[in-house]
């Protein structure tokens, strides 16, 4: 719903504005002093117009939307709190400004209008926009639970799994090196309208190598030969694929602050190596030397 508040430099008795269009726009407004303000609802082509809807799905009678306030005031008065555009000709206007501590974020005001929804899908009624709340103040820690949630829906890369020997073969008894990538990543996303930055970092590996053994976890995320320290000794020949599920755990900054908070919760992804042929060296004597 788009809302255009128009200041016209003459005076108008009280006056509703409704103009139904077939498609498009439905335009309703009220001219009172020296203010027209007209309120454009998109509708469709069979006029109903698309309106905030409850949790139901029925139509709203109200919306609710953060936008600038004014300061009115004059010499005489105390100043006073409106929707930009609304302060009388006699009145000095200037923008509201939310007033809040370092380290903590402005919401812009609060305000609603409402209307009357009709059997036949038409509106009456409908108000301006009246101040509801003169702003709010955030912390990182206010915006937390939300922070874990959008954690939660993240597409996080799965930690890629390197095997050693490299070629898609091992062999009984010798030991089959693993490791990854512990590479953090990060994310742009926004929270209540506040931009912030989410990291996630890998904490702990889970490799399971397929050959009925209890998987191995370790914080480590394992190296190369020859300084290899995560590795599996197969017993028996047969093929296997060896999968690695990663455990992240999140922080989110506010964009603009230096400051990090923790999510709580972890999030979880799950990659596969190639699959792994596993031989047996076998000794076999022979009458000549082998050259």
């Amino acid at each position: 719903m788009n809302a255009i508040t128009l200041a016209l430099g003459v005076c108008f008795a009280s006056l509703p504005l409704a103009s139904p269009l077939p498609t498009g726009k439905d335009i309703f407004g009220n001219a009172e002093d020296n203010i027209v303000e007209v309120v454009a609802i998109d509708v469709s082509a069979d006029g109903t117009a698309h309106r905030p809807k409850n949790s139901d799905g029925t139509p709203a009678s109200s919306e609710y939307r953060r936008m600038p306030a004014a300061l009115c005031h004059n010499a005489d008065f105390t100043t006073t709190k409106g929707q930009i555009g609304s302060c009388a000709d006699s009145e000095v206007e200037g923008e509201y400004q939310v007033s809040c501590q370092e380290g903590e974020i402005a919401l812009e005001p609060i305000f609603v209008q409402t209307w009357t929804n009709n059997p036949d899908g038409t509106i009456t009624g409908l108000t301006g926009w009246t101040l509801l709340n003169e702003g709010d103040c955030l912390t990182a820690v206010d915006l937390a639970p939300l922070a874990e949630i959008e954690f939660q829906r993240l597409t996080i890369t799965p930690s890629p799994v390197t095997v050693q020997p490299p070629d898609g073969w091992t062999l009984v008894n010798l030991e089959t090196i693993t490791y990854t990538t512990p590479t953090p990543q990060t994310f742009a996303a926004t929270l209540l309208g506040i931009p912030v930055t989410i990291e996630a970092t890998p904490t702990t590996y889970t490799w399971d190598y397929d050959d009925g053994t209890t998987p191995t976890q370790t914080t480590d995320p394992g190296a190369p030969y020859p300084a290899q320290s995560v590795f599996h000794t197969y017993t028996d020949e047969g093929t296997a694929t060896i999968t690695l599920d990663t455990t992240w755990q999140g922080r989110f900054q506010i964009t603009g602050t230096s400051t990090w908070t923790p999510i709580t919760g972890t999030a979880r992804t799950t990659a596969a190596a190639p699959p792994l042929t596993i031989y047996e060296a076998r000794s076999r004597l022979v009458t000549d030397p082998l050259d």
